[in-house]
């Protein structure tokens, strides 16, 4: 789940909680009002019972008058120690109300049916009685006054009012949610952007940093703990890039001088034939490590973004004179060249750069072909405002799983790192440091008639 709804879940949770005791507390107070008014009423009705019946005789049914409200509302009745009863009020005849044990105040319902007469009853002919009892002698005998009041309108009433609470709960409900989403928003809205500003911030973007806000909150502190983290890895990745040239550059001489000395040695002639043998092994390890020498020198420049010395530039002529450079391999493997390149196919861009794309991606289709009998397809042209260059061979199919990392520093597809299969796994790295230099794109996969295809994408409007 993701944190603004859980934020929205949260304040909403807490915010209805909290209105939700409210309303109880609300309600319970609204309720017992009127019950305190009611049992006023109850209350005063039998004092003003018990004033009229302090009489000598209670033996008779009394006939009481002058009560502070109409006894035709109320169901009343008084009994004496021997439960004969002393008086009661017509809407005794419609029905009887027990005791109810010790209680002196409780409620009762009882069914009275509508064409008996009207007390507000329900759809069931059900009546809500509030009932008070009171015990008192008068002049020495025990007599019991029984009180009534139908509420059956007032039940409805809290019944009505019940139910307005809770719509009025659920519709809070729904603005509260929609509050809280979008107050959730708000508050997540500088984390968004930092996360967009993180996600901008690349390998090739590490001087980019996030702008802090002016109030020195916790989101202040965010934004700088993250500026000094990316930093430290523009540092590292800045001493990286240094070591690997650096470490370049000093090799290069020596595996030179290495060569060079090895080569004197092969032409003086001199050396035993096992000798010989050996030495060319090692002049052979010395030339791999010199191309791969040369490979991670180009590769550390490309990465120090050094700027583009860009000039109008052929790519077909450039592509052919790459072809002729390696007809004489092309020939020993027996490879047939299928050139349908326009004559004419201008860019503005780095010669020496783009060269050096076209001879990585040559090369491999020289070394990733068939052992005979193997063929290269370079097709071009403009499509779309884009210029593409497509360079397919055929080969063994490049696995799934593998064509996502080839453009990988030091990947390669034979695991074995043999030298018979391959280079050192740079020249894919290389040419797409090249490609993006100049704002174009370069993939590769494999065709459904059994090809390598190789393609390159650059901005026409580079013409």
């Amino acid at each position: 789940m993701k944190i603004r709804n859980k934020i929205t879940l949260w304040i909403t949770g807490t915010a209805l909680l909290s209105t939700l005791v409210f309303s109880i507390i609300i309600f319970f107070e609204l309720v017992e009002e009127p019950f305190k008014l009611i049992d006023k009423e109850l209350q005063h009705m039998t004092q003003s019972i018990i004033k009229q019946m302090e009489q000598p005789d209670l033996k008779q049914e009394y006939t009481i008058s002058r009560l502070p409200y109409p006894p035709d509302l109320f169901w009343i009745k008084v009994t004496d120690q021997h439960e004969n009863i002393l008086y009661r009020s017509p809407l005794t005849r419609f029905t009887d109300i027990p005791l109810s044990g010790d209680k002196s105040i409780y409620m009762l319902e009882k069914n009275i049916p509508k064409s008996e007469i009207q007390l507000g009853q329900d759809d069931g002919d059900d009546v809500l009685f509030r009932v008070m009892v009171s015990q008192t002698r008068v002049d020495g005998f025990l007599i019991t006054v029984q009180i009534a009041k139908p509420i059956e309108s007032l039940e409805e009433e809290l019944i009505e009012l019940a139910k307005h609470m809770l719509a009025s709960l659920m519709i809070c409900i729904l603005i509260l949610f929609f509050i809280s989403y979008i107050l959730a928003g708000r508050i997540l809205n500088p984390l968004v952007t930092i996360t967009r500003m993180s996600k901008d911030i690349t390998e090739n973007s590490l001087h980019k940093r996030i702008p802090l806000n002016k109030n020195k909150d916790e989101l202040y502190d965010l934004c700088m703990a993250l500026n000094k983290m990316f930093d430290r890895l523009q540092y590292s990745f800045q001493r990286q890039k240094e070591f690997i040239g650096n470490a370049s550059h000093e090799l290069k001489s020596p595996i030179t001088l290495l060569m060079l000395a090895q080569e004197d040695m092969l032409i003086n002639g001199t050396l035993p034939t096992l000798a010989t043998r050996q030495l060319i092994k090692q002049l052979d390890t010395s030339r791999r490590m010199s191309h791969l020498v040369r490979n991670l020198l180009d590769l550390s420049r490309l990465e120090q973004h050094v700027p583009l010395v860009k000039t109008q530039v052929n790519l077909t002529d450039m592509v052919n004179k790459v072809l002729e450079d390696y007809s004489a391999l092309f020939q020993a493997k027996e490879i047939d060249i299928k050139n349908k390149l326009p004559q004419k196919l201008n860019f503005q861009g780095d010669r020496e750069k783009l060269t050096r794309l076209f001879i990585n991606l040559i090369d491999n289709s020289a070394n990733y072909n068939l052992t005979n009998n193997g063929s290269v397809l370079l097709k071009g042209g403009k499509v779309n405002q884009n210029i593409f260059i497509e360079i397919s061979n055929t080969g063994p199919p490049i696995p799934q799983t593998d064509i996502t990392r080839l453009f990988e520093q030091f990947y390669r597809v034979e695991k074995s790192r043999s030298d018979i299969h391959g280079g050192s796994g740079l020249g894919l790295a290389i040419a797409k440091k090249i490609v993006e230099l100049h704002e174009g794109t370069i993939t590769i996969g494999n065709t459904s008639n059994s090809l390598i295809k190789v393609g390159i994408s650059l901005p026409a409007d580079r013409v």
